[in-house]
């Protein structure tokens, strides 16, 4: 076989996947996997090839569910902290086991618990915990003992289909609990250096650069500069990051195979001519193989430098393979190397697999060593070999050009973006940075211990390098239709594209009937499932109504029959730290393949109504905003008008004087607030939306309270509906009764976020619902509600149907 180890990766790779998505027991997948290699022994030491064949297979598969297993597994009960979470502040005492992430608002510690302190006795215990310090002028280092007062619990995602899995993320990195610590005097530092001596040493070096280019650099240039040579990229603006994203060069801000690669690059070139000074040398050794040996002690010390981050780790094992193959003359099958350096990596941290750094990686070098040759394939013969420095051009871009078609399915399934500004951002970028800012930056923080002088000299050469970089990339942003948005692709559409790519490259390496008929089919394959889902999309046949899981805050997303969507707030929360808009609803809607909205209503501008309708003003088409036209004085409201201006966005000021519309068969009204009457506050004054389609109707009801309720019930004769979101996510006030009976719903969607400080839905509530037999539904235990009627059935699903 030409690759023997690539079927292996595929194997433990369906293993690890098969453990992920079935959860099975160590108790089982432990014995599973010692009894099949122990059939593999026996198998080939009678020489039993097709049995041991047969066992390889089965230990491999066995070994990749066990592995995921082991990194799944929390630590046991009687020894974590979770008997003690009763929904009381605790105290606690730990170690905090890695480089702190300090955001600008905040700074997160992973600490392992050694004790809690409960009442007047210490408790030993073993858990890992992440906790969020609030601005504080206290500065955190690895290997302190710390003590902290907070309230410890379970981390949860937002449950909607589509969203990012938070909580099995931490739960990869060992980590069981969060929590936050808002008083600064509710944690303090016992003492310190209580880590590994190596690790201390080197978090107080990496503390030395840190220094040096944050004093020698101006801002952001230091802040890119942070990421690129210590891996910590949480200070950089967003604004530069959506930049760097719209010109598809994203990964350069994150260390990976790129970075070493580089370094790596650099430094066989460099050895090697050093080496060639020497006529002794080059008589007696080989310095190629000496250059690519000594190579390796400056991507160690990459490595080390960046903080030993899992990302650093996978990259410098995925170049040092490389370097070893071709030390012994393996460069021929650098597929199989490829394949060696990710069984190596997935057998110490099968999560990885997961890591969408990992699979960017992985896929764009699997590209670069699969298509690059096919392209090369396809130029006029002699184009790349005219001149050396023509060659290494059209290498360079051929190497891109493969990259970016390895990776276009994984970002467009991740980051829901393609950039058509790829290729000419990555042929001016990299040089730039790659090739400059990269090696004099590794100098500078070689030199720093010693000449600071001469390592805070060459930041300050690099730094406008930077500032150059960055005003290259702001002007390709701005070109238009240098990047677009698109829908998250299906599973079976990315692996009919990998299928396409795959057939289009034998095709070209051997013309043969065979593969034309088989890349044809499957092109063919691709396009009819673009078009089924475009239609689906387009044309749901029914009305369909999602109450997003959004936290505390509220935000519904409604699709009519024949296509037209309206948006219903947007959620947010205060304080502007996490962008709902940008982080929760919008992979929702692309999730179900929305590329525009019709109608975004804001009931009223609250921030936890208001702040995630920015981002999907800025990156979604919409046709009109309807408002109740009040106004507001937060960042927030200024941003969402401000966008709206910019691009030309029709704002309605709707209420009861609204005449109805017919959207798709169905009847939208405002019910409320009306004209002129009564004094609302911005809670009363909210827009209530009213849907009817046929015998069905859903009623909307924003946060208004008693004074609006009261109101309508005076009003307004035809409250009467199937489904009603609960005002003001689940509160109750003497007239809720009357409201709710006058309504009359089957179910009760209520918006609220776990844990919340309000204690919505009220119990009062709940018992009303019980006691008037209306099913009540919560995004804060169910996740996204979903309602699908055809008019005349109405049926209801959540995301976590178990709760």
């Amino acid at each position: 076989m030409q690759h023997p180890l690539l079927p292996l990766l595929g194997l433990f790779i369906g293993g690890i996947i098969t453990g992920y998505h079935m959860d099975i027991p160590l108790l089982i997948s432990l014995p599973v996997s010692l009894g099949f290699l122990a059939g593999l022994f026996l198998s080939v030491l009678r020489g039993n090839r097709r049995y041991a064949l047969s066992f390889l297979i089965l230990s491999v598969v066995a070994l990749g569910i066990f592995n995921i297993g082991l990194s799944m597994t929390p630590a046991p009960p009687e020894r974590g902290v979770t008997p003690f979470l009763d929904g009381k502040q605790l105290t606690i005492e730990g170690i905090v086991r890695s480089s702190p992430e300090v955001w600008p608002h905040k700074t997160d510690l992973i600490v392992d618990i050694e004790r809690i302190i409960d009442g007047k006795r210490y408790v030993t215990v073993t858990d890992r915990v992440l906790l969020s310090v609030g601005l504080t002028d206290r500065t955190f280092r690895y290997g302190d003992y710390i003590r902290a007062r907070t309230r410890l619990r379970k981390p949860h995602n937002f449950n909607n289909p589509g969203g990012f899995d938070y909580r099995r993320f931490l739960s990869f990195r060992g980590i069981a609990l969060r929590g936050s610590v808002n008083n600064p005097t509710d944690i303090i530092t016992i003492r310190q250096n209580c880590g590994t001596v190596f690790r201390a040493s080197l978090e107080r070096y990496r503390t030395k650069i840190r220094t040096l280019i944050l004093d020698s650099a101006s801002f952001p240039e230091n802040r890119i500069l942070q990421a690129l040579i210590l891996g910590e990229k949480r200070g950089i603006p967003r604004d530069i990051i959506d930049t760097f994203n719209m010109t598809g060069i994203s990964h350069i801000l994150a260390i990976s195979g790129l970075h070493v690669g580089i370094i790596a690059f650099l430094c066989v070139l460099v050895i090697k001519g050093i080496l060639k000074t020497s006529v002794y040398l080059l008589l007696r050794y080989n310095i190629t193989t000496v250059s690519l040996v000594c190579a390796a002690l400056p991507i160690i010390g990459y490595a080390l430098i960046a903080g030993l981050r899992i990302s650093t780790i996978r990259a410098t094992i995925m170049i040092c393979s490389f370097l070893v193959a071709v030390i012994i003359g393996r460069e021929r099958d650098l597929l199989n190397t490829l394949a060696f350096a990710a069984l190596a990596i997935l057998a110490v941290s099968p999560a990885s697999l997961f890591d969408v750094s990992f699979q960017l990686s992985f896929v764009a070098v699997a590209a670069i060593l699969i298509v690059t040759p096919a392209l090369q394939a396809l130029l006029p013969r002699g184009t790349i070999t005219d001149t050396k420095a023509l060659h290494r051009f059209v290498t360079f871009i051929c190497v891109t050009l493969s990259a970016t078609l390895g990776t276009a399915p994984l970002i467009a399934y991740y980051f829901n973006r393609i950039s058509t500004m790829t290729i000419l951002s990555n042929s001016l970028i990299i040089p730039i940075i790659g090739f400059v800012v990269l090696p004099l930056g590794l100098v500078a923080a070689v030199l720093l211990p010693l000449s600071a002088m001469a390592a805070s000299l060459l930041i300050t050469i690099v730094s406008p390098c930077i500032g150059v970089s960055i005003a290259i990339l702001e002007y390709l942003a701005g070109c238009p239709f240098s990047s677009f948005s698109v829908a998250t692709p299906s599973l079976a559409g990315m692996f009919l594209y990998y299928g396409a790519l795959f057939l289009a490259v034998k095709l070209i390496h051997a013309h043969r009937v065979h593969y034309a008929i088989a890349f044809a089919l499957t092109v063919i394959s691709l396009v009819g499932l673009f078009t089924f889902h475009h239609w689906e999309a387009t044309h749901p046949g029914k009305l369909k109504m999602t109450v997003i899981d959004v936290g505390q805050g509220s935000s519904t997303l409604v699709r009519f029959p024949r296509g037209h969507t309206m948006l219903i707030d947007g959620g947010g929360f205060y304080g502007g730290y996490f962008d709902v808009g940008r982080h929760v609803v919008a992979p929702y809607l692309w999730h179900e393949r929305i590329k525009g909205i019709d109608v975004v209503v804001l009931t009223h501008p609250q921030q936890d109504h208001l702040a995630g309708l920015v981002f999907i003003l800025k990156n979604f088409p919409v046709a009109e905003v309807w408002s109740n036209g009040e106004e507001s004085l937060s960042h927030a409201y200024k941003e969402f008008t401000g966008v709206m201006a910019e691009r030309d966005i029709p704002h309605r000021i709707v209420n009861t004087d609204t005449p109805e519309g017919i959207i798709d068969g169905a009847v939208v009204r405002i019910i409320h607030p009306p004209p002129s009457g009564p004094e609302f506050d911005t809670n009363n004054n909210s827009v209530v939306v009213k849907i009817s389609y046929r015998h069905i109707d859903f009623l909307l009801s924003g946060d208004i309270e008693g004074q609006a309720e009261q109101f309508l019930l005076a009003t307004n004769n035809d409250l009467h509906s199937t489904m009603l979101l609960a005002p003001h996510h689940g509160a109750y006030t003497p007239v809720t009764p009357s409201f709710i009976e006058a309504v009359g719903p089957r179910v009760i969607a209520c918006s609220c976020g776990r844990y919340n400080c309000f204690g919505f839905p009220r119990p009062e509530l709940l018992d009303l619902c019980r006691t008037m037999g209306i099913r009540i539904l919560r995004t804060d235990t169910m996740g996204a509600l979903s309602f699908s009627t055809d008019g005349t059935v109405v049926r209801y699903a959540c995301t976590v149907p178990d709760s």
